[in-house]
C-alpha cells in the first residue's frame, strides 16, 4: 500500500491552483487599483466646489498646486495644468493626477469640463484595462492625445 499523491494528482491539482490565480488576479488588481484611486476621488471631490466656474490667476494656480504638494498624497502626484481649450468659452484650468513610478499599473485620473467630471487615461496596457473597468461609458474621449473614460 503506498502513502501520498501521485505525480498525476499533484500537476493536475498544481494547474488547478495557477488557472484560478490567472482568473482572480486582474479582478484583485483592479480592486486594490480602485482603493489607490480612491483618494484623488475624495481630493477630487473637496476640490470642485472651490474650482468649478472660476479662471484662476497664475497665484492661484501656485497656491492651489502647494495645496496639491501638501495634501499627501500616497499613490499619485497631482498638478493644475492648462489644457487646451475645446472652444473659446471653456475654462483652461484642470486637475491631473499621475499613478506613481513604482506601479505596474501606470494611468492618470484627470478632472474635465472645468473640474465637473473625473475622467481616467492609461499609461500603459494595465493602465487602459484600469480605466475600462472603471468606466461609466464604452467609448473613450481624447483628452491631451490619449483615450479617457468617464469614472463612475
Amino acid at each position: 500500500m503506498k502513502n501520498g499523491f501521485t505525480l498525476l494528482e499533484t500537476v493536475v491539482t498544481v494547474l488547478i491552483i495557477a488557472v484560478l490565480a490567472a482568473v482572480a488576479l486582474p479582478y484583485y488588481r483592479n480592486a486594490v487599483e480602485s482603493g489607490r484611486a480612491t483618494e484623488v476621488v475624495m481630493l477630487w471631490g473637496r476640490q470642485k466646489n472651490w474650482a468649478t466656474g472660476h479662471n484662476f490667476s497664475p497665484e492661484q494656480v501656485q497656491k492651489a498646486n502647494d495645496r496639491l504638494q501638501k495634501a499627501g498624497l500616497k499613490y499619485f502626484t497631482g498638478e493644475i495644468v492648462c489644457r487646451e481649450k475645446q472652444d473659446e468659452n471653456e475654462l483652461c484650468w484642470e486637475a491631473e493626477f499621475t499613478r506613481v513610478e513604482n506601479s505596474s499599473v501606470r494611468y492618470k485620473l484627470l478632472t474635465a469640463r472645468n473640474f465637473t467630471r473625473l475622467m481616467c487615461a492609461g499609461l500603459n496596457g494595465a493602465g487602459n484595462d484600469f480605466c475600462e473597468s472603471q468606466a461609466h461609458t464604452e467609448t473613450p474621449e481624447i483628452i491631451d492625445g490619449q483615450n479617457a473614460y468617464w469614472m463612475r
